[in-house]
C-alpha cells in the first residue's frame, strides 16, 4: 500500500534556528532553542527535548537579524502560533520530532512580527 500525501502546502527540508515556547506533559513552562527539520506555508516539523502533548499550544518563533548597516540596530523576531499535531519519539536519542500546525498560514498577515 502506498503514502498518500496530504498536505495543502509542500514541505522545504530547511534548518532554521527557532524558539519554542510553552508548558510540557508536567505543566512546567519551557522556553526551547531548537531547529526546524521542515517548513510549510501551514507548519513546521522540529526537534524537542521537551515531552509534549499532541494538542499542545506553542508559540514559534524565528530570530531575524537586521542588516548591521542599517541605522536602526534591533532585531525582530517572528511569531507563529502553532498547536502540535504530531509527535515521533527518536528510539535513539532523547530528542523528538514534532510537527505543528500554524493558527495562519504563512503567507497571511498579523504575525506579531516585532
Amino acid at each position: 500500500m502506498t503514502h498518500v500525501d496530504r498536505r495543502g502546502y509542500y514541505r522545504l527540508p530547511i534548518r532554521v534556528p527557532i524558539f519554542i515556547k510553552g508548558t510540557d506533559v508536567n505543566g512546567q513552562d519551557f522556553y526551547e532553542l531548537t531547529h526546524t527539520v521542515n517548513v510549510s506555508a501551514s507548519g513546521a516539523c522540529f526537534l524537542s527535548q521537551r515531552e509534549l502533548q499532541e494538542s499542545a499550544d506553542l508559540l514559534v518563533s524565528i530570530p531575524a537579524p537586521v542588516d548591521v548597516r542599517e541605522t536602526a540596530r534591533e532585531d525582530y523576531e517572528f511569531k507563529f502560533p502553532a498547536r502540535v499535531v504530531r509527535i515521533e519519539n527518536g528510539p535513539q536519542s532523547m530528542k523528538r520530532r514534532v510537527a505543528v500546525r500554524f493558527a495562519k498560514l504563512l503567507d497571511e498577515p498579523d504575525h506579531g512580527n516585532t
